[in-house]
C-alpha cells in the first residue's frame, strides 16, 4: 500500500504507539480488502459503545489510547449505549451494568466523540452529502448514508470506525470505489410496498436470500426516509447489504451502469405474506411493544400519538418506543411526549431494544414493525415476534 509521508510517520510511531496501533489496523485492513491507499474521511460513527455487546474487555482497549491521550481529527458519533443515560432504573438496568456503560461513554467523550448515542445520525443534523467518503458502523446507518445520500462508506467495525475518527483517514476499497456500488439484481416489486413494515419486510426478504449482494428495486412507488432506513436497516439485518439503489428514488439511481446485473426476480404478495408469516411467532398476550429500530423519527413519534387520541395502551403491556435524545428533548416536542407518557407509552432514548439486555431477560413475547428488531430479537430464542404494521399493532394494544 502507497502511504504518504504524514501517514507513514503515524504508521511508525511518531505520533505515538496509540497512534501506530491504529494505523496499522486500518493499512491491515485495508490490505486484506485489496486497497492500494487511504484516503481522507468527513466524519464517523461509531459502534462498539453499549456494555451489554462489548463487555469489560474494551477498558483495556480505552487504557492503550488514553495513555496517548488520542482525540479524533473528524466530526464523530456514537451508535446507541445499552440503557437510557438518564432513566435506566426505569428500564430495569442493574446499577453495575449502568456504572460501566457510563464509564465507556465518558471514555468516548474524553476523545472529542458527540455522545449521539443514536443509529440514525441523520436524524439530528449529521446527513452526509453526495461523494463524502466517511466511515460509518451501525449497519443500517452505513446502509442509509450510501443509498439514500450517496455518500461512500463501508460497513465498519468498532475499533476500525474509531481507528478512522482519530486518524482521519479510511482504506480505498469496497464501497468507496466506484465500480464497487453497480446493482447485480434487479427486483420487480408486485405488490404494495406502502407501510414501515412492509418496507422492512421486502429488505428481510431480499437480505436473506441475496446475502451481500446490490440490488436495484424497481416498482415501488413512493417513499420517503423513515421508509426506506425500514428497507435497508432489514437488509443489512439479514444479508450485510450495505448500498442499494430505488429507481426514481435513491440519487445514484438514475446514473447507475446496469451492465452487471446478472439477475432478475419478483417480490410479490406471496413473497411479502411469507416473511410476515415467518414473524408470526406470539401466540398467547403480547407482553411487549418496541418501535425506533433504526430509532424513531419525530413523525414517527406523531403519528402514534396522532392514532391513539383518547385512546390508552392496555393493561400489561409495555409500549417502549426508541429515539435519538437530540430529537426529542426539545420545548417543542414535550406536550408530545407527556401526552404518550400518559397514554402508557414511554419513550427511551440513548439505546435500543437490540443493544439493551433488558428486552430479552424480561420479556418474551413482542410486536414489533421492524424485521431487523425481529431478526435480532429471535435470534437466540430468547424471545417470540409478530412482525406487524403499526396501526395493527396500535389497534390490538391500545383501548
Amino acid at each position: 500500500m502507497f502511504l504518504t509521508k504524514e501517514q507513514q510517520n503515524m504508521l511508525d510511531g511518531e505520533q505515538g504507539h496509540a497512534i501506530a496501533k491504529l494505523t496499522n489496523l486500518v493499512v491491515k485492513i485495508g490490505e486484506v480488502n485489496g486497497a492500494t491507499r487511504l484516503i481522507p474521511i468527513k466524519n464517523a460513527q461509531i459502534a462498539g459503545v453499549s456494555y451489554f455487546t462489548v463487555g469489560d474487555p474494551i477498558f483495556s482497549f480505552f487504557d492503550m489510547l488514553s495513555k496517548d491521550k488520542v482525540k479524533v481529527s473528524v466530526p464523530s458519533w456514537l451508535n446507541p449505549a445499552g440503557m437510557d443515560m438518564e432513566r435506566w432504573e426505569e428500564m430495569g438496568i442493574t446499577r453495575n451494568f449502568a456504572e460501566k456503560q457510563i464509564k465507556i461513554i465518558q471514555h468516548y467523550k474524553k476523545m472529542g466523540i458527540e455522545t449521539t448515542l443514536t443509529c440514525t445520525p441523520y436524524l439530528i443534523g449529521h446527513q452526509p452529502k453526495f461523494g463524502d467518503h466517511i466511515a460509518w458502523s451501525e449497519s443500517s446507518a452505513v446502509s442509509i448514508a450510501n443509498a439514500y445520500y450517496g455518500a461512500r462508506t463501508n460497513r465498519e467495525g468498532g475499533p476500525s470506525s474509531l481507528a478512522s475518527a482519530i486518524i482521519g483517514y479510511t482504506a480505498n476499497y469496497g464501497l468507496h470505489r466506484e465500480e464497487n456500488r453497480v446493482p447485480r439484481i434487479v427486483v420487480n416489486v408486485k405488490t404494495s410496498i406502502d407501510n414501515f413494515s412492509d418496507f422492512s419486510a421486502l429488505g428481510y426478504w431480499y437480505g436473506e436470500r441475496f446475502h451481500g449482494v446490490i440490488p436495484y428495486f424497481k416498482g415501488i412507488k413512493s417513499t420517503h426516509l423513515d421508509k426506506v432506513k425500514m428497507l435497508g436497516a432489514a437488509m443489512a439485518a439479514s444479508g450485510s447489504v450495505a448500498h442499494f439503489h430505488i429507481e426514481n428514488h435513491t440519487p445514484e439511481a438514475r446514473e447507475v451502469n446496469m451492465n452487471q446485473v446478472t439477475e432478475i426476480v419478483d417480490f410479490d404478495a406471496s413473497e411479502k405474506q411469507h416473511t410476515y408469516g415467518h414473524f408470526n411467532q406470539v401466540k398467547e398476550d403480547a407482553d411487549l411493544v418496541v418501535i425506533g429500530c433504526p430509532h424513531a423519527s419525530l413523525e414517527d413519534i406523531k403519528t402514534i400519538h396522532s392514532f391513539l387520541g383518547e385512546r390508552l395502551i392496555k393493561e400489561g403491556i409495555k409500549f417502549w418506543i426508541f429515539s435519538p435524545h437530540n430529537l426529542i428533548k426539545t420545548d417543542n416536542t414535550k406536550n408530545i411526549l407527556t401526552a404518550l407518557e400518559e397514554k402508557g407509552v414511554k419513550i427511551f432514548t440513548d439505546t435500543c431494544m437490540v443493544v439493551t439486555p433488558v428486552v430479552r431477560e424480561n420479556y418474551q413475547n413482542i410486536l414489533t414493525n421492524s424485521a431487523k428488531a425481529a431478526f435480532y430479537l429471535t435470534r437466540d430464542g430468547t424471545n417470540k415476534v409478530n412482525l406487524l404494521s403499526l396501526s395493527e399493532i396500535l389497534e390490538s394494544v391500545s383501548e
